[in-house]
């Protein structure tokens, strides 16, 4: 087998975004609806062999449409950069960010059940994904259109947050994937934790902290 030491990904709206204000090339002619992003060792050829074998059945199978393999670092950091430079490219449409994740195998009915609640309320807002699906962590964003005021943007937005979470909580996920709860999902701790596991959180809280000093609000009160 092969040990990945990355597995990205990105939606079709997250490359044009970073093609387009970034100056970078598309790796493919031809536009899809998602792209993955992955990173391995090479220690030996068998290695490469494994690799190309297992690409060539998913594509035999209809999960991957077309693929391309750097030659050299350099080329391996221009497809990073692909991936890398959508924090900052999006960060002139000042977007809506939310850190959440589900189980792997659900993520294409995850994707599109989360699209599906935010076009249904606001279709004319722009949704953009990206993560670290390998784990199931994933990055929604979803950009304010032009001459909508931002607190009318983040209030639209606030909206529709409990729908995805419902989603979240059906799909098994969490609520927040990598960057921790604090204080702006305390409210929605309940959709990916039970109300025991909350109780058992705050009781190991008692126990290092019993006066409450440390980070005093977060997570929960």
């Amino acid at each position: 087998g092969i040990e990945l030491s990355a597995f990205e990904f990105f939606s079709e709206l997250a490359l044009c975004k970073v093609v387009a204000h970034q100056g970078l090339q598309r790796p493919f002619d031809n536009p899809t609806q998602y792209y993955a992003l992955l990173e391995f060792e090479q220690p030996d050829e068998q290695a490469m062999e494994t690799a190309m074998g297992l690409f060539e059945h998913c594509v035999g199978r209809g999960w991957v449409l077309d693929g391309v393999v750097s030659q050299s670092v350099a080329q391996a950091q221009a497809l990073w950069r692909l991936r890398e430079d959508i924090s900052e490219t999006l960060s002139r449409w000042t977007p809506y960010k939310n850190d959440i994740s589900t189980v792997v195998s659900r993520v294409p009915s995850f994707l599109a059940e989360v699209e599906a609640v935010v076009s249904a309320s606001y279709p004319d807002f722009e949704i953009v994904w990206y993560g670290h699906i390998g784990d199931g962590n994933l990055h929604l964003n979803v950009l304010k259109p032009d001459g909508l005021a931002m607190e009318e943007f983040q209030r639209r937005c606030g909206e529709v947050s409990k729908q995805v979470f419902e989603i979240v909580q059906r799909h098994g996920g969490s609520i927040s994937a990598e960057h921790g709860v604090g204080l702006l999902k305390k409210d929605y701790l309940h959709y990916s934790r039970s109300p025991l596991e909350i109780e058992i959180m705050r009781q190991i809280k008692r126990v290092f902290d019993p006066q409450g000093i440390l980070n005093p609000g977060k997570i929960f009160d």
